[in-house]
């Protein structure tokens, strides 16, 4: 259960080069990833239109990607520009191309209807190795759907039972946040005073006290989410994000289904440090990797026990408004796309 008309992560702006295709496995779709000779990304349908080799272990080429095969040369735009010892190319010798765009050091790719593909729709993720903004960052490959992912980034009352040496904070479970739904997605507030620092905190921004605690979250449908958090001394005058000698986080979590039980992520974690250290990334990094590894942990093994237990559904707690309220979005989005399809359908038969 995809939505399709929308903006993905399909790749690094380094995992996508003029050396190698990439191939990778986008909402269930075969995808050969390369750049132009002029350094633009490209992104193809990974088999070749002729006898539907993939094209990913072919050749790149100045103007195209050459099969490996029979030797069919194709442009960015999917048109076959050279069939060899054939000067005349039919039309119908093209494959499918897909809309990208590259920004914020991300390759984003628009599976849907290209007609409807807008870039100003991509997630600001601007803080991205900005100046003063250090930046850890990774990807890690889940067997699991990533709505099982969204689930365990929605709802932070795991932390103090997942997370014990990296993210844990005993106030977490009784600290509801706000939840606000908008057009794209859902916004959650949460501010929590005078508590200890989790681990994670009290590293990277020296505190040896409690603390004054915040994060703002949004979840942008269909699948990235945007965790504003950090800590202050507790005490202090004015909110705890314009306090001097805050800890601030700009962390993005970006999912992109792979098929229906496997799902890529791809992070992003700027920091901005009390005192301007910017070696503290490091082993902050470190500290996100470590907690990312725990959840993948425990969804993984969820999704096991999830696929030998056929017809039985989770039931629900108080703490689950925000997954439930991304998930009955998501699912109003792929009904609509669903029946726009059968009327187009309809129209053009």
């Amino acid at each position: 259960m995809f939505i399709r008309n929308a903006w993905y992560v399909a790749a690094t702006t380094a995992e996508c080069n003029t050396e190698r295709p990439l191939s990778r496995t986008l909402l269930g779709d075969k995808v050969v990833l390369f750049r132009t000779g002029d350094g633009r990304p490209a992104a193809l349908a990974d088999r070749c239109a002729h006898r539907l080799a993939p094209l990913s272990l072919g050749d790149i080429e100045a103007d195209g990607l050459r099969c490996r095969y029979h030797g069919m040369k194709f442009d960015a735009t999917g048109r076959c520009v050279e069939i060899p010892g054939q000067a005349d190319i039919p039309p119908v010798m093209r494959v499918r191309d897909y809309p990208v765009v590259e920004r914020h050091g991300f390759i984003w790719i628009w599976p849907g209807d290209a007609a409807r593909a807008d870039a100003e729709l991509i997630v600001d993720c601007h803080w991205n190795n900005a100046p003063g903004w250090p930046t850890a960052s990774g990807y890690i490959h889940y067997k699991a759907n990533y709505q099982l992912v969204a689930d365990n980034l929605l709802d932070f009352s795991h932390l103090t039972f997942v997370h014990r040496t990296t993210l844990a904070n005993s106030a977490f479970p009784n600290a509801r946040p706000d939840v606000v739904p908008f057009e794209r997605g859902i916004r959650l507030y949460r501010q929590i005073l005078d508590c200890e620092p989790s681990p994670l905190h009290a590293m990277a921004g020296g505190f040896t006290g409690k603390v004054d605690f915040w994060n703002r979250q949004v979840w942008w449908l269909p699948s990235v989410f945007e965790n504003w958090a950090g800590s202050a001394e507790a005490g202090g005058e004015g909110p705890p994000h314009e306090r001097p000698g805050a800890l601030h986080f700009r962390h993005f979590s970006l999912l992109t289904p792979e098929t229906e039980k496997s799902t890529h992520y791809f992070w992003i974690h700027p920091c901005e440090f009390p005192h301007g250290d910017a070696g503290l990334i490091d082993p902050v990094g470190d500290g996100i990797r470590t907690a990312f590894a725990e959840d993948r942990w425990v969804i993984e093994a969820q999704q096991e026990v999830m696929d030998a237990s056929p017809g039985v559904q989770p039931k629900g707690a108080g703490s689950d408004v925000a997954l439930n309220r991304v998930r009955h979005m998501i699912a109003q989005r792929v009904r609509q796309e669903a029946q726009a399809a059968a009327v187009a359908a309809t129209e053009g038969a």
